[in-house]
């Protein structure tokens, strides 16, 4: 492993939205709930249709208001359908969206990434705790600098609102000189996937329930008020549950499961696959399974070869999903 890896993520685009009543506007579309937080939070969010399934999912930089907007990093694959979902649903009086075309996000990743950071800021680097970001420059270029969630892998995420292709050469050299690299999408697909980081538009979208990702523990707050899809999510978190659920396949053989694949005798069609990759390590998949047939975590037998199921994300708000539990085979 290198000791420290740049990617600049060519997937997500940053937009920011102006208006004095950004908040409460944006509050009644989102999925997680953006008054509570204090300024400096980074807010995971997913932005859903009237039926409550998934039209992108954004963060949320929460700023001070002295320091300038609020901010949002998207997939770029749901930024069309965000943008007739706002020109539907918010006022402009409330808020007005911008996208920044010279903004990126750029992740710094491995055991030096720290260190890399703090050589390119001068120093006296204060590290902010996991979902807060600090607002700092890199090369004369305003960044805000956020923790990653150790159950994404850890590292640090930079979002450049302007010039980010000078912050990302500055971050390079750095890189660079700690014996690291900066890493191509296809490796960032890898690490994607072996750390259980589901990508909108690829590993789940407009077909899925927000309780099929596993993201609902960081994404939705089933204490706010009332948002656009809020009905469908409550009414399966409180009384119903979903028949699948996204998890990783991980295992030692080359041949995997493609869709349709069936458990046993039961003739029941419990695989849909969504991503992998396949390398000496054996292969890496994002998928859905039946949850009622395979709750992760449990063996799954596929020849040649063995694999097992292991959760992508790690939630907190566990799908009811009567469990069966399976000899091994």
């Amino acid at each position: 492993m290198l000791s420290s890896m740049l990617y600049r993520d060519a997937v997500r685009e940053v937009w920011k939205v102006e208006g004095e009543k950004a908040i409460d506007g944006l509050n009644g579309l989102l999925t997680n709930d953006l008054s509570g937080p204090e300024p400096g939070s980074v807010i995971p969010c997913l932005a859903l249709t009237p039926r409550g399934r998934p039209l992108v999912d954004l963060r949320v930089w929460k700023r001070i208001p002295q320091a300038g907007p609020l901010l949002l990093d998207l997939s770029t694959a749901g930024s069309e359908p965000l943008r007739e979902h706002l020109g539907r649903y918010l006022p402009p009086r409330f808020a007005r969206i911008v996208p920044l075309e010279e903004a990126g996000i750029l992740r710094i990743l491995g055991p030096r990434a720290s260190s890399v950071l703090t050589e390119v800021l001068g120093g006296g680097f204060d590290p902010p705790p996991t979902d807060r970001f600090s607002e700092l420059e890199i090369d004369s270029e305003h960044v805000l600098v956020a923790g990653r969630p150790e159950t994404e892998g850890g590292g640090w995420e930079i979002l450049a609102l302007h010039g980010a292709d000078r912050v990302q050469s500055a971050l390079d050299a750095a890189v660079q000189a700690s014996g690291g690299d900066s890493i191509s999408d296809e490796s960032w697909e890898t690490i994607r996937i072996e750390r259980g980081i589901p990508r909108y538009g690829v590993d789940y979208g407009l077909e899925n329930h927000p309780q099929e990702t596993g993201l609902t523990g960081r994404t939705v707050s089933f204490e706010k008020g009332c948002y656009t899809g809020q009905e469908v999510v409550a009414r399966i978190h409180y009384r119903g549950r979903v028949n699948r659920r996204l998890v990783g396949l991980s295992g030692d053989g080359r041949d995997r499961p493609g869709n349709g694949a069936t458990r046993g005798g039961t003739g029941r069609s419990v695989v849909d696959v969504g991503r992998g990759r396949s390398d000496d390590r054996g292969p890496d998949l994002a998928l859905y399974v039946d949850v009622k047939f395979y709750p992760p975590g449990l063996y799954f037998p596929v020849r040649p070869g063995s694999f097992a199921l292991r959760s992508i994300v790690r939630p907190t708000n566990a799908v009811r999903s009567r469990p069966r539990a399976f000899e091994r085979s």
